[in-house]
């Protein structure tokens, strides 16, 4: 059976557990004195003595049982010295794990995503993988995974861990709707722009008019979350920064700014995107089960999608789509860094290796992270046996597009999201305007001019 999927979290979520970790660190002792960074972290011979790895997983309790099968049947099999012991993490799991690190009680592995990564790399919590991955990965092995996340998986120097899955942003679409006011889908070859869109979704809006709907709005993308916006802002040819972990905000340049614009005229000035009130601050699972959006740009996870607007009381016909390109050719989505990491305080690093190595390898992926979480793994060549196994579990899929998942990777314009040197003072700055702007509408898109010149300042002494 297959796990639901927890909804994407806050950019902030791990910036406040920066601050935590600050308070934190000053209720326990100083850390010991450490090596240099080469010889501490070289790779450490595994014990000759069975040794227990801990293991927090947050694929839910209902998928533990096949993670202990799997690790019982092919993982202790090929590694009788290293016993797995599988723990679900606890409610409020980050600040819990933060304090467990710095007191030297936590688990050895645990799974997170970018910007946990980034902060706790700022305060040497995470070992650094690279030396085992020299040692024990060639370059075919490597290039089974997808560029973004490999090369994403790197902060500030450090390799914080193997990809766990991927999540990509696509265009969701209600065909029940389309079919009713006899409007076209989108291209299945993704070949439509910026313009095409909007005119989709202003056909889509006089059509429901038409028909007496209200209440229902043609598009819904979340321009005020970390995580999302910037795909426009590069599809218009614009940046955010000029380079990962660079110094130089790029939020005021015409190209960004015309995306700004334009993703402003969609939620306020045409409402062609519902606002967020409008759809009660829900997001598109919700928003769709609801019937109150027709198209939406959010993660991929067909299996929890097919439960929650087929099976979840209103059936709804739904298919995917890529996202369009912008006025310059350009197209660009967030596809994540969700990752397993190894604590540096783990007393196993050898044997944590062998594990973290294991679960990004294909048993792994194909028997946990495919056949049971319904998830898209992080190995190439095992796309399509996601999507065939995702078909078999849930047939009706067959109707959905989900080969525009593997067209995203092939043709490479998923990345991960824009590092500055200090991304969390960035953060602070840029969310707060990103909600006044898209979520209350209360500054118009040209406030971004002022908020690049105080992302810039609080750059300046920067040292990485």
């Amino acid at each position: 059976m297959f796990a639901e999927k927890l909804t994407r979290r806050h950019f902030l979520t791990g910036t406040a557990m920066a601050t935590a970790g600050v308070a934190l660190a000053a209720c326990v002792p100083a850390a010991p004195a450490t090596v240099a960074p080469a010889e501490a972290e070289a790779p450490v011979p595994a014990a000759k003595e069975p040794v227990t790895v801990r293991f927090m997983s947050r694929a839910g309790a209902a998928n533990i049982p096949t993670i202990e099968k799997v690790m019982a049947e092919d993982f202790s099999v090929k590694f009788p010295n290293i016993r797995v012991q599988v723990e679900p993490a606890p409610d409020g799991w980050v600040e819990k794990l933060l304090a467990q690190m710095i007191a030297g009680t936590a688990v050895d592995l645990f799974q997170a995503w970018g910007n946990i990564f980034y902060n706790w790399v700022d305060k040497d919590l995470l070992l650094d993988i690279q030396p085992y991955v020299e040692r024990d990965m060639g370059e075919a092995e490597i290039d089974t995974y997808n560029a973004f996340q490999w090369e994403g998986l790197v902060m500030k120097g450090v390799r914080v861990g193997m990809p766990k899955y991927i999540n990509l942003m696509t265009l969701s679409i209600n065909k029940d709707r389309f079919d009713k006011y006899g409007v076209d889908y989108p291209p299945e070859d993704g070949d439509w722009t910026r313009d095409d869109y909007k005119i989709m979704l202003q056909t889509l809006a006089d059509k429901a008019k038409s028909a007496g709907d209200e209440g229902i709005w043609p598009g819904w993308c979340p321009m005020w979350h970390w995580d999302r916006f910037w795909g426009p802002v590069k599809s218009f040819g614009g940046e955010v920064v000029d380079s990962k972990y660079g110094k130089t905000c790029l939020l005021d340049q015409p190209e960004a700014m015309e995306a700004f614009q334009f993703m402003y005229d969609l939620e306020w000035t045409w409402n062609l995107h519902a606002q967020p009130a409008q759809v009660e601050n829900k997001w598109p699972g919700d928003s769709f089960a609801a019937e109150l959006i027709i198209t939406g740009e959010d993660g991929t996870y067909p299996i929890g999608r097919e439960r929650s607007w087929r099976e979840g009381g209103v059936p709804i016909r739904w298919d995917m789509r890529h996202v369009p390109k912008g006025p310059r050719g350009g197209r660009s989505v967030l596809g994540t860094t969700d990752a397993w990491s190894i604590t540096k305080q783990t007393k196993h690093p050898e044997e944590s290796w062998q594990l973290l190595h294991y679960l990004a390898g294909p048993y792994y992926q194909l028997n946990v992270i495919v056949k049971q979480e319904g998830i898209i793994p992080v190995l190439k060549p095992l796309i399509a046996d996601f999507i065939t196994a995702v078909r078999e579990v849930k047939p009706a899929l067959n109707d959905v597009r989900l080969e525009t998942i593997r067209e995203i990777l092939d043709w490479g314009y998923a990345e991960d999201g824009p590092w500055f040197c200090d991304t969390t003072k960035a953060a602070e700055i840029i969310k707060p305007a990103l909600e006044a702007i898209y979520t209350s509408g209360s500054e118009k898109p040209e406030y971004m001019i002022e908020i690049t010149k105080q992302v810039n300042d609080v750059q300046t002494d920067c040292v990485l």
